[in-house]
């Protein structure tokens, strides 16, 4: 497969996962129904981007920095938010805010760092 085409699928995911995410925060978690996509969709992009990221790094014979590790990092506790959204841990304003820097960071990650980014 072409790298485009992993670049492509990779922003995809982020789009599903970032949807998922905000769709999370303002569904309501007492109505099963109404959480059962915003509960899916995290998980769904979250795949896409880890399965099209590694194509990238191996299609490209990229070595794995410690950006890749933090970006990872990152990826995972913005995962990891879902559980404090159902649970009502924290409140809406405080995982929005964290979402978007964390999201923000991630981005200025992949793409200051990131080769295929710039062609």
């Amino acid at each position: 497969m072409e790298p485009t085409a992993y670049k492509f699928i990779h922003f995809i995911g982020l789009i599903i996962f970032c949807t998922g995410i905000g769709a999370s925060l303002v569904s309501d978690t007492k109505k099963p129904t109404s959480f059962r996509f915003p509960a899916i969709a995290p998980g769904v992009g979250f795949l896409l981007i880890l399965i099209n990221g590694v194509g990238i790094w191996h299609k490209l014979g990229i070595k794995i920095g410690s950006w890749m590790i933090i970006e990872l990092l990152i990826l995972f506790a913005l995962g990891a938010s879902l559980p404090l959204i159902k649970n009502c841990v924290l409140p809406v304003f405080a995982i929005w805010f964290l979402a978007i820097v964390s999201g923000l960071k991630a981005t200025h990650l992949g793409y200051t760092n990131s080769v295929i980014l710039r062609e």
